[in-house]
């Protein structure tokens, strides 16, 4: 199982239209996925979560469904304040490390800026570093994003950028 996490709970984010792109692609190979929205998460998640001991069932069926569950992540990750969400950090920071320590990780940076989220990659990289997760070399930055959706239909309208992410997917997939 892969698991896509769209890394803010902003509401009608790029990063979900990213996220369901994705989703599209990988399914298209016949994989099983299921892309996890940041917006989904309980209100209190952050300071009632299993590491600081407090039993939080809604947190604790997102965790087992979309962490525990899968043994792959694509992390769809926008650039905010020149690295990436805290809300994406804190939900990392809610579970028990065990549950991701030792499976891989796809990173997609996107900004609406010239860089892709670079900085916010490379830190977000730190991060699945330490949590002994196998980061894919190539990290995908995205940048000017919200000029390579179709506002209409809300998918993303580039070829050249889905055939990138198609690309990554596929070495994800194999890996």
């Amino acid at each position: 199982m892969i698991t896509i996490i769209c890394g803010t709970n902003r509401n009608l984010s790029n990063s979900y239209i990213f996220a369901k792109e994705i989703e599209a692609l990988i399914s298209s190979k016949q994989e099983s996925c299921k892309v996890l929205n940041l917006e989904d998460l309980p209100n209190d998640f952050a300071f009632e979560n299993e590491v600081y001991g407090n039993e939080n069932a809604p947190l604790n069926l997102i965790a087992n469904e979309f962490i525990s569950g899968s043994n792959k992540f694509v992390f769809v990750i926008p650039e905010y304040n020149g690295s990436f969400p805290g809300v994406l950090k804190s939900f990392i920071d809610s579970f028990s490390p065990d549950r991701i320590r030792g499976k891989q990780a796809l990173l997609i940076g996107i900004a609406s800026g010239r860089a892709g989220n670079l900085r916010g990659l490379d830190h977000f990289t730190g991060v699945m570093n330490y949590l002994n997760v196998h980061v894919l070399p190539m990290k995908v930055a995205i940048s000017y994003c919200h000029t390579l959706i179709d506002v209409n239909s809300k998918r993303v309208a580039d070829e050249k950028t889905i055939e990138l992410l198609r690309q990554q997917v596929e070495k994800l997939i194999a890996s």
